[in-house]
């Protein structure tokens, strides 16, 4: 049984969010921060519950204005649908904050200045989360999607340079048709400086996932594909190739024997373990026979 404490995630609040909350007070605008903040608890709460059911671990929620970001041990290691429920768990949360802010207004329980807040940034929130951007809802069911075409390495790669390209265009549309708001800018910093270290992390990231999938014992629904490679690829090529929920046997060609195949375990084995990381998918498969 999973101890209460456990069931408690832990926060940790940005820099950018307390920069915020100190420019409310200053500003008289503690009203509006507080409901932002309320709508971004719930928003991450419905990540967490969701990930929780599905037994993710959770190391922390980091919390900033208008979303978050939930850590995890999993590392793409998880099917894609689950995944994919995770995410959309929080956008979710907005449907039902709609119905509570809509009852009242029906009964006056709260001021109609502060309900039509509420919808709001409701809305606002909802929408900025879903833009295809990293590391927000909709960046990451972008990355998920490519993940499900694509090898993980290009699919990741994919969606940091869609994403970086995106929020420049938003940054010029922000320049050229809206006026110039502090929390605009400091929004889009914030953004680009998470998607510029997203890409210098990127092989460290596709590494993780090597590891985690090397560590983590492969299911018997995991779908079999061929990765069909030259003799002199090397193991971090052969790796490239590889893609979420699949079970990869690595083919090398040519080959006298159709039988001449290699497990994805055994090449990640020999990367992880055995420290050969020069090798090539032909060196391997005559060493394994």
């Amino acid at each position: 049984m999973t101890s209460s404490h456990n069931m408690v995630p832990q926060l940790h609040i940005h820099p950018i969010l307390w920069l915020f909350a100190l420019t409310a007070v200053l500003t008289g605008t503690l009203a509006e921060f507080l409901v932002i903040f309320f709508i971004v608890v719930i928003h991450e709460l419905g990540h967490y519950l969701a990930a929780k059911w599905y037994g993710w671990r959770i190391r922390k929620i980091n919390l900033w204005v208008f979303g978050g970001v939930m850590e995890t041990e999993e590392h793409s290691s998880k099917p894609i649908r689950e995944e994919a429920w995770i995410i959309a768990a929080g956008p979710l949360q907005h449907l039902w904050i709609y119905g509570v802010l809509f009852l009242c207004k029906e009964s006056s329980a709260m001021p109609a200045s502060l309900v039509e807040i509420g919808f709001l940034y409701n809305t606002t929130i909802l929408l900025f989360n879903l833009l295809p951007i990293w590391p927000l809802d909709g960046g990451k069911m972008v990355f998920l999607l490519l993940s499900y075409i694509f090898p993980f390495r290009l699919a990741h790669t994919l969606t940091i340079v869609s994403s970086i390209a995106f929020s420049l265009a938003a940054v010029v549309s922000l320049l050229l048709f809206f006026p110039f708001t502090l929390s605009a800018v400091m929004l889009t910093g914030f953004i680009l400086w998470e998607n510029r270290l997203e890409w210098k992390q990127r092989y460290y990231i596709f590494l993780r996932f090597l590891l985690k999938r090397y560590l983590t014992p492969i299911t018997e629904k995991s779908k079999i594909r061929p990765v069909i490679v030259n003799p002199n690829t090397r193991l971090l090529h052969v790796f490239f190739r590889f893609k979420r929920g699949q079970t990869h046997h690595i083919y090398v060609k040519p080959s006298k024997r159709q039988s001449d195949w290699l497990e994805e375990h055994t090449c990640l084995d020999a990367y992880f373990k055995m420290k050969q990381h020069q090798i090539s998918a032909g060196e391997l498969l005559s060493r394994s026979k």
